[in-house]
């Protein structure tokens, strides 16, 4: 195999005590263990090649934590991190591993997590992107073997600013915009 497109998640919204926690642990499983072991399973093969691409579908969530969906942005940060790391171990061998980091795309994701009536869904200063837009942005990092990409002009500056913005007012910001109503 010469490309690897790890793209199953899903995420769920509400104060985190009050969650299931048994779909919570099946998010970690689908969103983390799921993409760590088809990683490592076709990783070997193509650092053997010398030749293979890793796409693996993270999010902006992952720049930040994320109040009311704690566990999904945490997975998120995961992959983020993970895929850097695998890309440095790989590098060399002629093998990429790029992070995709889109912000709220049009997906099933918001209806699967119950999510009807975020700020996010109704910010025109923050309009959602088409999935195929998303997925074009991705695919061509993946093709010139670029560690990250964030998707949208609007989400890299976001994903950015959590750098020099206090913690306690990313959490404050993040939190209000994933209220659910």
């Amino acid at each position: 195999m010469e490309v690897l497109v790890n793209n199953a998640g899903f995420g769920t919204n509400g104060k985190f005590d009050r969650m299931d926690l048994k779909e919570e642990l099946q998010m970690v499983q689908v969103n983390v263990a799921s993409l760590v072991e088809l990683t490592h399973l076709f990783l070997q093969g193509m650092v053997e090649r010398k030749n293979g691409k890793i796409l693996n579908v993270a999010s902006i969530a992952g720049f930040q934590p994320g109040p009311n969906m704690a566990n999904y942005y945490a997975t998120k940060a995961y992959v983020l991190s993970f895929s850097e790391a695998v890309y440095e171990d790989v590098k060399k061998d002629g093998v990429t591993v790029t992070a995709l980091c889109p912000g709220p795309t049009k997906t099933e994701f918001f209806e699967r997590a119950e999510i009807t009536k975020s700020k996010l869904l109704d910010n025109p200063m923050a309009p959602i992107m088409e999935a195929k837009e998303v997925a074009e942005i991705g695919y061509d990092a993946l093709k010139k073997g670029k560690s990250v990409v964030i998707a949208g002009a609007l989400n890299k500056i976001l994903a950015q600013s959590v750098r020099i913005t206090p913690r306690f007012v990313t959490r404050k910001i993040t939190k209000f915009f994933n209220q659910n109503g």
